[in-house]
C-alpha cells in the first residue's frame, strides 16, 4: 500500500482500492474533489448518510443497491448511479456478487446545469453508460494529475469534462431531443444562464432574462423545469447562494461585501435565502471552513 500527501490531498493506492481526495482548487464554475476506483467487500454500505458534494458511480462489474427519494434500485454492470449534496442516500453490495465501481465527486456552480444536459437531475439519478474502460482511464489520468498546481488542476478538470461529456454523448444517442427540448431549447438555456452570471450582482428580474433572448418567461421557465427541475427563479437563488459559498472561503470578504456580489443589496435578505438552501446562515457556513 502507497500513499501520497500533497497539501492536503490525499491519494491512497492498495489493492482492489484507489482514492484521490480533498483536492485543492482555486475555480468555481465545475472542479474535481475525489476520485477512486474500489472493489467492494461483500455488504459494504453508506448511510443513510448525505454528501456535500455530486458524486457519480460508475458500476463495472457485480451489483448492489441504491436506495434514495424513498426507491430503492438495483444495479449493475453498465449502470450508474449519482448523489446529489445534501440528499440522504444509502448504498450497499450484493453479498454474493458485491460490485466493483468507480466514482468522480465534484462541485461547483454550473455542475447542475452540465448533469441536466446528461438528463440527471434531483429525480432522475440512475443510468446507463457505456465505457467502463474509458471512464477508468479518465480516473487514472486524475490520479496521475494528483500533485498541486495549475496545470494539474487544468489536467484532472478536463478528465471529469471528458467523463460528464461521454455521459451527455450517451444521453443523447437515446435522447435526440435532448433533456432542454432540442437545440433550440439548449441555446436558449445557454443563453439564460449566461446572463444571469453576468448580471449576478445586479437585481435580476426573470422577465429580464426571457426579453434578453427574445422569449416568453412562460417558455423560459418551461425550459428549465425541462432541463434542471427547477424554475429561473429557484436556479437563481441556488447560484447566488452556491456563488456565495466559494465567496465565503475568503476570510478577508465581509457577509455584506458577498451579499452584494450575489445580488442582495439586503444582507439580511441575504442571510434568509442562504440559511433557507443550506439550512445554516452564512456565518455558521464560514465556520465550517476553517
Amino acid at each position: 500500500m502507497t500513499a501520497g500527501d500533497s497539501g492536503k490531498e490525499i491519494y491512497i493506492s492498495a489493492a482492489g482500492f484507489q482514492l484521490l481526495d480533498n483536492l485543492q482548487n482555486d475555480t468555481v464554475d465545475l472542479y474535481l474533489n475525489t476520485c477512486g476506483v474500489q472493489n467492494c467487500a461483500p455488504g459494504h454500505w453508506f448511510g443513510p448518510g448525505v454528501r456535500d458534494e455530486y458524486l457519480i458511480h460508475f458500476v463495472c462489474e457485480g451489483k448492489g443497491i441504491y436506495r434514495v427519494n424513498g426507491e430503492t434500485f438495483t444495479l449493475g454492470r453498465g449502470d450508474y448511479f449519482v448523489i446529489f449534496p445534501d440528499t440522504e442516500v444509502f448504498y450497499e453490495a450484493d453479498r454474493r456478487e458485491p460490485w466493483e465501481y468507480i466514482w468522480v465527486g465534484f462541485r461547483g456552480i454550473k455542475a447542475a446545469s452540465y448533469l441536466a444536459c446528461a438528463g440527471i437531475s434531483e429525480t432522475e439519478l440512475i443510468g446507463r453508460y457505456t465505457n467502463c474502460s474509458y471512464i477508468l482511464s479518465c480516473v487514472q489520468q486524475m490520479m496521475l494529475a494528483r500533485s498541486s498546481g495549475v496545470s494539474n488542476e487544468l489536467k484532472r478538470t478536463a478528465a471529469l469534462f471528458q467523463i460528464l461529456a461521454a455521459l451527455i454523448e450517451d444521453y443523447a444517442s437515446s435522447h435526440p431531443e435532448g433533456p432542454e427540448g432540442g437545440q433550440n431549447g439548449r441555446d436558449y438555456l445557454d443563453r439564460a444562464l449566461a446572463y444571469m452570471d453576468e448580471h449576478l450582482s445586479e437585481n435580476i428580474r426573470i422577465n429580464d432574462i426571457a426579453a434578453h433572448i427574445g422569449i416568453d418567461r412562460s417558455y423560459l421557465t418551461a425550459i428549465f423545469r425541462n432541463a434542471l427541475s427547477l424554475s429561473p427563479k429557484e436556479y437563481l437563488v441556488h447560484y447566488r447562494v452556491n456563488r456565495a459559498c466559494m465567496l465565503l472561503r475568503d476570510p478577508s470578504r465581509k457577509i455584506s461585501e458577498i451579499a452584494r456580489a450575489v445580488g442582495y443589496e439586503d444582507a439580511l435578505a441575504f442571510s434568509r435565502a442562504f440559511k433557507k438552501s443550506k439550512g445554516i446562515s452564512p456565518s455558521e457556513y464560514r465556520l465550517t471552513l476553517e
